[in-house]
């Protein structure tokens, strides 16, 4: 009788050892399956930190996307804030249609607000974020609010902004920070600093007062 107990015990130890192996396993996946895909992936909260992995960005987007990246509601407070542009290929005149956008910024008080939902890196991003895909014509439109920058005046406002190549061609990067060329913090030395380290251009975005807020373009040229 105390074989066959023992026998049970080592059956079920076993069994647990390989139901955690496996849970183990999905986590890692969850954040490695996501090359080029669109379909969200369902992971525990496992990208709750500032410095994640990049591949966290792309965690909790929708199932499906538009060339449109929205942040906020049309009640947020502060100016509105509307960015298009084409995503080209490194050639600098192919566009790039498949390529997922993943934005971020703060509000128009310089804060990374939340309303409380949020999960994953998206609790250290705040409730302004979304996700875009370009569109055959390397197409893509941010609709926002025009941010602040932080408290401190440290940096010029911006939005920061990470990229996802379709197929899994590399793992996902940041490009250079959207600024606005208007904002007395973009100064020669700003820029001085952001040329030899740019990707996808410095970044620099010309807005123009509208009726209706502000609108600018930035076209983006990827890695080669």
């Amino acid at each position: 009788m105390k074989v066959c107990e023992y026998m049970l015990s080592v059956l079920l130890c076993g069994f647990g050892l390989l139901t955690s192996a496996c849970s183990e396993t999905k986590s890692e996946i969850s954040l490695q399956a996501l090359g080029g895909t669109n379909r969200p992936i369902a992971t525990a909260d496992t990208c709750d930190g500032p410095d994640t992995a990049i591949a966290c960005c792309f965690v909790n987007m929708p199932a499906s996307l538009t060339s449109t990246l929205k942040m906020g509601g049309p009640n947020e407070p502060g100016d509105p804030l509307l960015i298009t542009g084409i995503l080209l290929q490194a050639d600098g005149k192919s566009p790039y249609a498949g390529v997922i956008l993943y934005a971020y910024q703060t509000d128009h008080t310089g804060h990374y607000t939340k309303k409380g939902g949020e999960t994953g890196v998206q609790k250290w991003h705040g409730h302004l974020h979304g996700w875009a895909k370009s569109d055959k014509q390397g197409r893509y439109t941010i609709n926002s609010v025009r941010p602040a920058s932080y408290p401190s005046r440290t940096d010029p406002a911006h939005i920061h902004a990470v990229i996802q190549e379709p197929g899994g061609r590399r793992p996902p990067y940041y490009i250079t920070d959207f600024v606005f060329k208007d904002d007395p913090l973009v100064t020669p030395k700003y820029i001085a600093s952001i040329l030899s380290v740019s990707v996808g251009g410095a970044g620099i975005v010309e807005l123009q007062r509208t009726a209706t807020g502000w609108k600018g373009h930035r076209d983006i040229i990827l890695k080669r």
